[in-house]
């Protein structure tokens, strides 16, 4: 009990000594037009990826008909219609895997995609802290802080850098 006390204490002694400001990132992103370029053209991919996906699964239920209502096929031909649907049903899993799967391509693209714009909110926090002063800031969107002034948040500071082009 002693050493929570004595942590709390060090701990809200060292915060109150620091200047700390706050940044929403949540309305960063709505607000930047890079982060909506980014999203159409990630959410333009999927839906080919999507559509690609569509197209196996409908060559997959074609032989899976084909199977199922053709009464007169030779066994030669069933098994040859058989071994397509597994090879298709393969092909398909494993595209799905791939593009949607953890660590797929839609995880990659999206980091490729978003990667430049945070370094470039990170690169104007930095800049604005040390123009500033600030010691700390917190990222509201991240339901970290439970109660902020508005004289601390630098959000409107950071969507102006990142406006006029950043650093100056």
């Amino acid at each position: 009990m002693k050493t929570a006390l004595l942590t709390a204490f060090t701990v809200t002694s060292v915060l109150a000594a620091q200047t700390i400001a706050v940044v929403d990132s949540e309305r960063i992103f709505d607000n930047l037009g890079e982060v909506t370029d980014a999203t159409e053209l990630l959410a333009n991919e999927i839906q080919e990826w999507e559509a690609h996906a569509d197209s196996l699964q409908n060559e997959i239920d074609a032989i899976e008909n084909d199977l199922n209502y053709t009464m007169v096929m030779s066994p030669e031909r069933r098994r040859e219609r058989e071994a397509l649907l597994d090879v298709k049903s393969a092909e398909l899993q494993d595209f799905l895997s791939r593009i949607f799967g953890p660590g797929g391509l839609v995880e990659s693209r999206n980091i490729d995609l978003v990667s430049p714009i945070v370094a470039r909110i990170n690169e104007a926090v930095q800049e604005i802290s040390l123009d500033e002063g600030y010691d700390i800031v917190l990222d509201t969107s991240g339901g970290l802080v439970v109660y902020v002034s508005n004289s601390m948040d630098i959000t409107d500071m950071v969507l102006e850098k990142l406006s006029t082009g950043g650093s100056d």
